[in-house]
């Protein structure tokens, strides 16, 4: 995908302009702690982002799901959801809130991402974490700070001014 080919985030698009923005988005994961733990983007709407990532390599000594690693699969999900949201500015975590309400041992856990605010500096996601059987195992509140312009990512910034 080149540089002018990538569309801007907005209510609708189509279903491979979404898929573009989530190649794009898994593309900039590469040797990151979201290709270490294999978090795997699925899905993506204009306010909403879905991804799975898998429970083994991810176990606390335990034996269950770290709650270190639903946290990482949340802040992922609702940061680089806020990022294309606004449109190539560079977003920070400024607060996260994790409850955790039934361990996984095994198989895959499934995220999505759903916009609770999507302000001009701010913008706030929910993130649920379910297992294989759609049982939810985790609830996460993250806000993310959308930097000044010249923080933007060359990609997008090229596309905007071509």
């Amino acid at each position: 995908m080149t540089e002018t080919t990538l569309p801007r985030m907005e209510p609708g698009l189509t279903p491979e302009q979404y898929r573009m923005l989530m190649e794009y988005n898994q593309g900039r994961a590469e040797d990151t702690l979201v290709e270490k733990v294999g978090i795997e983007f699925t899905d993506m709407g204009f306010d909403w982002i879905e991804a799975r990532m898998p429970v083994a390599g991810n176990l606390q000594p335990a034996g269950l799901l770290h709650g270190g690693a639903h946290v990482v699969m949340a802040e992922t999900l609702g940061s680089m959801h806020a990022f294309l949201l606004a449109n190539g500015k560079n977003v920070v975590g400024v607060d996260l809130n994790a409850t955790h309400v039934r361990a996984a041992r095994d198989g895959w856990v499934f995220g999505r991402a759903e916009v609770l605010h999507h302000g001009r500096t701010l913008i706030s996601h929910e993130v649920k974490m379910t297992n294989e059987a759609g049982k939810l195992l985790s609830i996460v509140r993250i806000t993310n700070m959308v930097l000044a312009s010249r923080a933007r990512d060359e990609a997008l910034t090229s596309y905007r001014s071509g």
